[in-house]
């Protein structure tokens, strides 16, 4: 072999490297933006599925409130009834079926507390859960925010 062709086969076996680096770098970019494609996604699926959890206990949480507030109002309205009834009926009725509506009237009241309790009970329930799920999208956003930010 000539020395021309020495330089000529150098210079081509150059090229080729130079061909295959620049290759590799943009198969190396291409790889980051689908690594990056791939976590954002993640991401967004994983903090998604925490808000929509969030989301279902603060419905959860009105949603008891508001079954709390019918059963009051279910409980007032019998208490109204049986209260019109006593005044109508006070002078004929014996005295121990006086006693047994008045009975009834407590019966009433003691539901009504008891609802109250029950309601705090299964609401300050849900908002213990609420935090804790609102604890762990926190984490998860921030972390993936850090992880983010290292990818970059």
């Amino acid at each position: 072999m000539t020395k021309m062709q020495y330089s000529n086969l150098l210079k081509g076996f150059i090229q080729e490297l130079d061909d295959c680096y620049v290759l590799m770098k943009k198969k190396q970019e291409d790889n980051k933006i689908e690594v990056e494609y791939i976590f954002k996604d993640l991401q967004d699926k994983k903090l998604g599925s925490i808000k929509e959890v969030i989301e279902d206990i603060q419905n959860l949480i009105e949603e008891r409130k508001n079954l709390k507030e019918e059963i009051f109002e279910d409980l007032e309205k019998i208490s109204i009834k049986i209260n019109n009834f006593l005044t109508g009926k006070q002078d004929d009725l014996k005295p121990e079926e006086l006693v047994e509506i008045k009975r009834k009237i407590v019966e009433i009241d003691e539901a009504k507390a008891q609802e109250k309790l029950n309601a705090w009970r299964d609401v300050s329930a849900l908002k213990k859960e609420l935090r804790e799920y609102i604890r762990e999208f926190k984490e998860k956003r921030d972390g993936m925010n850090v992880l983010e930010s290292m990818i970059e």
